[in-house]
């Protein structure tokens, strides 16, 4: 399987000390950004723009140096994910209703970005 994130929650993820202990790792994860599959050593993963379309597959986390095994990478940011109290999605409408639609997410509480 493969999941869906956007730039803006794998930052949020990748970013969280608590979902990342000092010494925490991970491994042969198949990951896109804007379609484009990359090496994650080519990409920055502590960067990616917040805005990108991307895909998580696989991978292994290891929650320490003394680690042999862990989790998928998917798996563990399911669950990270899955433990959060908002919901991250991108919208698309029309132009001239941009700014109804940005107003009706601040209006329900949300967060509205760019």
């Amino acid at each position: 399987m493969t999941v869906k994130t956007t730039g803006a929650e794998w930052n949020r993820f990748y970013n969280d000390k608590s979902a990342w202990p000092d010494g925490s790792w991970h491994k042969d994860e198949e990951i896109t950004v804007n379609g484009e599959t990359s090496d994650t050593y080519e990409i920055d993963l502590s960067a990616v723009p917040s805005d990108a379309a991307m895909t998580v597959a696989g991978g292994i986390v290891f929650l320490s140096l003394h680690d042999n095994d862990g989790p998928s990478l998917e798996s563990y940011f399911k669950r990270w994910r899955k433990a959060q109290t908002t919901t991250f999605f991108n919208v698309e409408c029309p132009h001239d209703k941009a700014e109804v639609v940005k107003a009706a997410i601040r209006f329900a509480g949300g967060k509205v970005s760019g």
